[in-house]
């Protein structure tokens, strides 16, 4: 067996989380590891609750349109999972897969802390040093918050 023998690879549904997945799945390949999936998505918090002029239609009706959105949202990042799943298992790596909602890097760690991974990949968006400061870094705070060690696969398509 290799170096790691549990591998996290924290993914979304952008282009640069496909390098996170190869990555991952090229790294549990040769290290005989397994490797956990984790999606995290943060639930939108209404700044202005109008329902009557916003949406034409009352707070129960509002809520029932939501409710509707994330249930399609939550199936179709379920679809999205179980083919990343499929996936590892067609290159014979053994794989799970976890999702929540809420503040990405807390819950990444928590995921992280409960499969007990000693590795975790996730992706750097190279967001320059203002929007850094201003929108908070997933990326950083998984390095300096995780108990393992963590793999930042960088964004080649920009320049921080």
């Amino acid at each position: 067996m290799g170096q790691y023998q549990r591998i996290l690879a924290a993914i979304d549904q952008s282009a640069l989380s496909e390098r996170v997945f190869a990555t991952a799945l090229g790294l549990a390949q040769t290290q005989g590891a397994h490797l956990h999936l984790a999606h995290c998505f943060t639930l939108p918090i209404p700044t202005n609750l109008d329902f009557g002029d916003r949406y034409r239609a009352s707070a129960k009706e509002f809520l029932a349109i939501a409710q509707e959105q994330l249930d399609t949202n939550l199936e179709h990042t379920r679809q999205w999972l179980a083919s990343l799943e499929t996936q590892a298992q067609e290159a014979g790596v053994a794989v799970s897969w976890d999702w929540r909602g809420g503040e990405v890097g807390p819950q990444l760690c928590e995921i992280a802390h409960h499969y007990q991974a000693d590795l975790i990949v996730i992706g750097r968006r190279g967001r320059g040093r203002i929007q850094a400061a201003l929108l908070g870094s997933v990326s950083n705070y998984v390095l300096h918050h995780a108990h393992c060690s963590v793999l930042v696969v960088q964004n080649s398509e920009e320049k921080s």
